[in-house]
């Protein structure tokens, strides 16, 4: 039975397949194969630090308190970065879920599907990562029980924690929001700190080393090389591996019921009032069509979690790097990152743009307003936001970072940036359509398929070192450049809206018929 079901799946997966998207998955497969080999051989050196004989002569200042520090450090950063990439969601739900109608077990079905969103491509990377860099370590073999007791348990705990945050994010935004800004001032003044004292913190911390390792090995990068490194004994060993396997047990329990929640009641959807201050405002401001459709967009609890996301890269990334000496730290990462928010936010509003409202677009279809109008006014609703933070952005780079770019180079390029993408969403919302769901428990992105997702963050770094990287006596030609694509560009979406028409009653309407 869960051959059958992985068949199907596959099916599904397959018959959504086209030849770019081909394209995109291999593109994918070598990404995971490039993230898999720094991982591990990073953890690898960390490990072979003090076993080296070339490290003891070119480090001497490594000593097994040093080595031990250096140690929980990474793990520490490493299970942040575990935290932070873990994937909830790969199945498509809605397509699962009519395996019920079909009369196979909920109570089944929902084990198939725990087994297999748990099997994410990144959460095994992840998992095989921490077996390597802690297998390394073991010196007995009760340790190498306990450990993969506890990688078990600290990928299942990560799982039902991100879940939960999902939740509260839904219900609780604004609060949310207070807590995150409360934490990023905590974390400007940390780094602010650090970057101004940085030799003394350093002078500092030599003396306490052997304090901050005991503090550092409660922490749970620490708690998992403890789970690895320390003598139990085999009785011990024993008690520990039976809790632990008590607490796997628990919370597998624990998700297996929100999975049975999931499966029967999969659209938890909130009641929207069509008469609210955001509706009206954003129908004074932007019109008919292009308010509801962004009315829809913002109610969304995905897309809230989204722009909580995407306000962490500037804010935790650009105070790190402005603090870096190395030249293309500042002209070319920052601005790619800065450029790349009004990106993100276009995204969400345009990479699915006929993916929300469904039902309801069937009927303005039947106004007494031509197709070509109603999709001019939503394209124009969508980008005014994503264009008031590009300008906002590119101020604030010009104020504040004047070493980085040119004035008329950095309007230029965020331009060029901004139309490319532009272009890519709206392929990406006649080819890549998918019904918006509103529920955690949908196994995969809700809005914008992971195929797309990947294809914008692997652009965004690539246009910026094409875009960004100096080039001094021919920067003139590469800005003449960019301005004639974006006169292109412009021109070309303006006078062509017919052909988006065609396309629209080619690749949409049948599918909201169907739905």
């Amino acid at each position: 039975m869960f051959g059958r079901l992985l068949a199907l799946n596959w099916k599904i997966f397959v018959s959504n397949l086209n030849r770019f998207q081909l394209l995109l998955l291999i593109g994918y497969i070598m990404f995971l194969g490039i993230m898999t080999v720094n991982l591990v051989g990073t953890a690898i050196v960390v490990i072979l630090l003090d076993t080296d004989p070339w490290m003891k002569t070119q480090i001497p200042w490594l000593t097994p308190e040093i080595y031990t520090f250096l140690l929980l450090v990474f793990a520490n950063s490493y299970w942040v970065m575990h935290f932070s990439f873990t994937n909830l969601r790969l199945l498509n739900i809605t397509e699962n879920r009519k395996l019920l109608g079909f009369g196979f077990p909920l109570k089944r079905l929902s084990r198939y599907l725990m087994i297999i969103g748990f099997c994410h491509p990144v959460n095994i990377i992840y998992n095989f990562t921490w077996l390597v860099f802690l297998m390394i370590q073991v010196s007995h073999f009760y340790q190498v029980l306990i450990g993969v007791a506890a990688i078990i348990f600290n990928y299942v705990l990560i799982y039902s924690i991100k879940h939960r945050f999902i939740k509260i994010v839904e219900r609780r935004f604004i609060g949310v929001v207070v807590g995150f800004l409360f934490l990023i001032f905590g974390l400007f003044q940390a780094v602010s700190l650090f970057a101004e004292n940085s030799q003394e913190i350093f002078i500092q911390i030599v003396p306490r080393v052997e304090t901050l390792n005991t503090v550092l090995s409660w922490s749970p990068g620490g708690l998992l090389i403890q789970a690895i490194n320390v003598e139990y004994g085999w009785t011990t060993a024993a008690i520990i591996f039976g809790f632990l396997v008590l607490l796997i047990g628990l919370i597998l329990v624990d998700h297996f019921r929100k999975t049975c929640e999931g499966l029967i009641n999969p659209t938890i959807r909130k009641a929207e009032q069509q008469t609210s201050k955001l509706w009206t405002f954003l129908r004074r401001v932007m019109g008919v069509n292009a308010g509801k459709y962004y009315y829809y967009v913002m109610i969304h609890p995905y897309n809230k979690l989204q722009l909580l996301t995407l306000a962490v890269v500037p804010v935790v990334y650009v105070p790190i790097l402005l603090q870096v000496k190395y030249t293309a730290a500042q002209t070319i990462l920052i601005p790619t990152i800065l450029a790349g928010i009004p990106v993100a936010l276009l995204a969400m509003g345009m990479a699915n743009m006929y993916g929300y409202e469904n039902r309801e677009l069937l009927m303005h279809l039947q106004f007494p307003i031509k197709l070509e109008k109603q999709l001019k006014e939503r394209f124009l609703g969508v980008i005014i936001f994503p264009l008031m933070v590009f300008y906002i952005i590119t101020i604030f780079e010009l104020l504040l970072i004047p070493q980085i770019v040119g004035v008329y180079k950095i309007f230029v390029a965020n331009t060029f940036f901004f139309l490319c993408f532009m272009v890519l969403f709206i392929w990406s919302s006649y080819y890549q359509y998918q019904k918006a769901t509103y529920s955690s428990m949908s196994y995969k992105h809700p809005i914008i398929p992971q195929k797309v997702t990947f294809v914008i963050t692997f652009v965004i770094f690539s246009m910026g070192y094409l875009i960004f990287v100096p080039l001094e006596n021919l920067e003139w030609y590469r800005i003449t450049i960019m301005s004639v694509v974006i006169v292109v560009i412009g021109v070309y979406l303006w006078r062509h809206m017919s052909f988006l028409v065609n396309l629209f009653k080619k690749q949409i309407l049948k599918r909201l018929w169907t739905e």
